[in-house]
């Protein structure tokens, strides 16, 4: 799988400002967004800039549109654990492991290989994300690259792998 593919958009949900001005308590948009914010940049509706007509920034018309739902993988290409774990996959029963996780273990050490398994595990999971018209456009090394400086600045721990 290409690191650098973008996952095809779906027009399933958006959120507009009327629609959050429009809630009542007790209401909510489904399926739910509970904070409100782009899971990439994570800034709050009322910072964002709003899409344009078709083709601003994307195909398709997504006017007024503060969010879209998109589809990514839950994290970035790690050429280390994809190659790892196709290593792992041919030699494991070979070498007199019972799964390819113990091989693993037994290369690298139990963090680094619990890491590579878990990159590789991100990578091939694909979810919605909410995302602002400035983080919907990026590839995925940009888009990952974005959301893990914007988890530092929260304070959240730098990934391992």
């Amino acid at each position: 799988m290409s690191k650098n593919k973008i996952y095809s958009l779906r027009e399933l949900d958006r959120v507009k400002y009327e629609d959050y001005l429009n809630l009542k308590p007790g209401e909510k948009i489904y399926p739910p967004l509970s904070d409100f914010r782009c899971d990439c940049c994570k800034k709050h509706i009322l910072e964002l800039r709003p899409f344009g007509g078709p083709g601003d920034p994307l195909d398709g018309d997504f006017t007024e549109s503060l969010l879209v739902k998109t589809y990514r993988p839950l994290g970035p290409y790690v050429e280390e654990a994809e190659k790892a774990l196709r290593e792992a996959e041919r030699c494991y029963k070979f070498d007199g492991f019972d799964n390819r996780l113990d091989w693993l273990i037994d290369k690298y050490g139990e963090e680094k290989a619990e890491a590579l398994d878990s990159a590789n595990l991100y990578h091939h999971e694909v979810l919605s994300f909410w995302n602002c018209r400035d983080c919907v456009v990026l590839d995925l090394d940009g888009y990952y690259e974005k959301l893990e400086r914007t988890l530092e600045q929260l304070g959240y721990p730098k990934q391992i792998y």
